[in-house]
C-alpha cells in the first residue's frame, strides 16, 4: 500500500502525493506559487491542451511511481520526459532526483518479473488443467 503525503494549499489541493518526491515537487509549487496552468504552459503544453496537461500533472503527482509505470501516456512526452520538464519548471535540479527515480525504475521491474512469474505459472497449471480434461475424455470414451 502506498502512503500518503499532505501538503495542500490553493496551489495544491488537488494533488495527493503518495511519493516523496511529489511531495518534494508539490511543496515547490506551494512556495512559487504555481497554478497547474503554469506549469503546463512551461512544460510546453498549448493553450489547447491546458486540462488534458492539468489532468496528467495531477495524476503524476498522485500516482506512488509518478506517473513511470506508463499509467498515463500523452502524445507530448515520455513519463520520463515529462518528469524532467517538471522538476525543472519547479526548479529542482534533475542530478538531486536521480537516484530515486532509478529506484523507481528498480521497483517496476521486480513488480513486472513477479507478473511475469505468476502469468508463467498460471499458464503452466492452465496447460496442466487442460492435459487432465484431455486425459479424462480419453478415459471414458
Amino acid at each position: 500500500a502506498a502512503t500518503q503525503y499532505s501538503c495542500s494549499s490553493i496551489y495544491t489541493r488537488h494533488y495527493q502525493p503518495r511519493h516523496l518526491l511529489a511531495l518534494q515537487i508539490i511543496q515547490q509549487i506551494h512556495q512559487l506559487k504555481l497554478r497547474p496552468q503554469h506549469i503546463t504552459r512551461m512544460l510546453g503544453y498549448p493553450s489547447k491542451h491546458t486540462l488534458p496537461a492539468c489532468e496528467r500533472l495531477r495524476h503524476v503527482l498522485s500516482n506512488p511511481y509518478l506517473g513511470l509505470d506508463g499509467s498515463y501516456i500523452d502524445g507530448r512526452f515520455t513519463a520520463q520526459e515529462f518528469l524532467a520538464k517538471l522538476f525543472f519548471a519547479v526548479q529542482i535540479d534533475y542530478e538531486t532526483v536521480e537516484d530515486d527515480l532509478a529506484h523507481i525504475h528498480y521497483q517496476l521491474s521486480i513488480e513486472a518479473d513477479k507478473r511475469a512469474n505468476t502469468d508463467s505459472e498460471t499458464d503452466t497449471v492452465s496447460s496442466q488443467q487442460k492435459c487432465s480434461r484431455v486425459e479424462l475424455k480419453t478415459d471414458y470414451s
